[in-house]
Order: structure tokens, then C-alpha cells, then sequence
């Protein structure tokens, strides 16, 4: 039986609904977020990606003289021969450094936050992408094989990179799109509401069964409370797009199972 895609997000919503987390299910009292003071995100503040280095040492070269010894000997033919022993230069020698790995994540929930709004407010679906943990992406593949929801396919062929980052730029465009009928401001100059207690920290039995769920090991979690596009009329301002993060080792990545079942699986063709 084939499935709409929104019934297939209805039915992964529900089979998950013990271990997920989204901004969907925040309590009404948060709806006053729109009060908050707001935090205007005009540069990407993500420390997402620190770029390798490589030093290199040059080898010390050493070039040693040639050295010509002549030697004159006489044969019985009375004639003389001139033998020649030539010392050829040593060859440089150059050791390389060893190249650092890729710093991904962030050092906060916090800083997360204002990259991945930022994200949205440039229009960078591939810095969304990035933000995300590999770790949780496996997990959650590997957790869509155990069940029929994708009726055979290979989860890894369905949430590729391209595809996901195909639906990240889809709900870019939606907020963008709301901006555009609200306001004549471009959306790079809209701030958000977003402030650092608007993150709430994920309970331990709640961070427990979503690793069970996932047989994953994360240290800790937040999910994100009403964050408000805002233009800088009130009038303007909506409610914007849903996010939680994960953390692994000391570092804060953007929820891969929250925003995709919170956001992006409906611009997914699953089927």
C-alpha cells in the first residue's frame, strides 16, 4: 500500500514518539516568546568547521662535494688510462605533518541555534546539512531498517545527501515565502527571537529512551522553544521552523531524527 506523505510522517511520528522531541510539543505558555528580547543573527556565529592545517618541515639537505680522484697507471702497451670516483649529491628528504582532523559541531546548544536560524536566514542549506551529526544520520537509517516504513527501500538511497539537502532548501523557501507576503524587508536583513532560555534541556529518561530508540550514546540534549521570524514589526512576525540538538564527546550538533521528522520529511519524494 502506497502512502501519502503525510500519512508516512504521521505513522514515523507516532513509532517514535517515545524517544523524538520537537518544537511542535512545547507548552503554551512559551507562545509569549514573541516578548522576548530579540537576538538578531546578521553573522554566521558557527564554529562549526575549524579548516585542517598542514606544517610541513623541510628536510635538511645535504649535498655532498663531488670528488674526482685521477689516477694515471701505465699499461704494458706503454699507454695511460685516468680512472675517475664521483660522489653524487644526497637526495633531499621532507617530512610532512600529519593533517589534523575536521572540527565539526559547536561548543553550545546555543551557538547551534544561532547557525542553524542564520542558515535559514542566508538561504545555506548545505550549512544546514553540515551542522548535522554523522553519528545520528547512521543511527537513524539504520533504525528506518528495521521497520517496514520504507516498504524495502534502502534508507541510505532515500536520505542521501542531495535529497536532504534538496528538502532543507524546500523549507528555506517556505519560511522566505512567508517573509515575502509579510513584509518588502529581504529576508537576510529579518531577525529571530532567539534567546539562550528558549533552549530546554532534554530530561534523562527522555535522552535515555531516544538513545534505546536509536542505540545511540549522546551525552545530552535541547530541544528549542517558540523562536519568532521577526522583521522589525510586530505585526510581521510569525512563527518560525522547528529544531532540537544532540550532543556527542563535547560537542552540540543539530538534530538529525528531530528535523527531519519535524520539518523536512514532508519535502522528501519517499515514494
Amino acid at each position: 500500500m502506497k502512502l501519502t506523505k503525510r500519512a508516512w510522517a504521521v505513522i514515523l511520528a507516532a513509532v517514535l514518539s517515545s524517544a523524538l522531541w520537537s518544537c511542535e510539543n512545547k507548552k503554551s505558555s512559551q507562545s509569549g516568546a514573541s516578548e522576548a528580547s530579540t537576538s538578531a543573527i546578521t553573522e554566521t556565529t558557527s564554529e562549526a568547521v575549524t579548516t585542517s592545517r598542514e606544517e610541513t618541515k623541510a628536510g635538511t639537505t645535504t649535498a655532498a662535494s663531488a670528488e674526482t680522484t685521477a689516477e694515471s697507471t701505465t699499461t704494458a702497451a706503454g699507454t695511460t688510462t685516468t680512472a675517475a670516483e664521483t660522489t653524487a649529491p644526497a637526495t633531499a628528504e621532507t617530512t610532512q605533518a600529519p593533517t589534523k582532523a575536521v572540527k565539526k559541531g559547536f561548543d553550545s546548544s546555543f551557538e547551534a541555534a544561532k547557525a542553524y536560524y542564520n542558515a535559514y536566514l542566508t538561504k545555506n542549506a548545505d550549512a544546514v546539512y553540515d551542522m548535522l551529526c554523522e553519528e545520528e544520520i547512521e543511527a537513524y537509517h539504520s533504525y528506518l531498517r528495521s521497520t517496514d516504513l520504507l516498504e524495502g527501500k534502502n534508507p541510505q538511497v532515500v536520505f542521501k545527501r542531495s535529497n536532504v539537502i534538496s528538502a532543507i532548501d524546500k523549507s528555506i523557501q517556505a519560511i522566505h515565502d512567508i517573509m515575502k507576503e509579510k513584509s518588502d524587508v529581504p529576508p537576510e536583513k529579518w531577525t529571530v527571537s532567539l534567546t539562550e532560555d528558549l533552549l530546554r534541556t532534554t530530561g534523562e529518561n527522555e535522552l535515555a529512551d531516544f538513545n534505546k530508540t536509536l542505540n545511540t550514546e549522546f551525552d545530552s540534549a535541547a530541544d528549542c522553544g517558540y523562536v519568532y521570524y521577526k522583521d522589525g514589526n510586530d505585526d510581521h512576525s510569525f512563527i518560525g521552523n522547528g529544531c532540537a540538538f544532540v550532543e556527542l564527546d563535547g560537542r552540540w550538533y543539530l538534530s538529525y531524527t528531530t528535523i527531519m521528522n519535524a520539518e523536512l520529511i514532508t519535502y522528501l519524494d519517499i515514494f
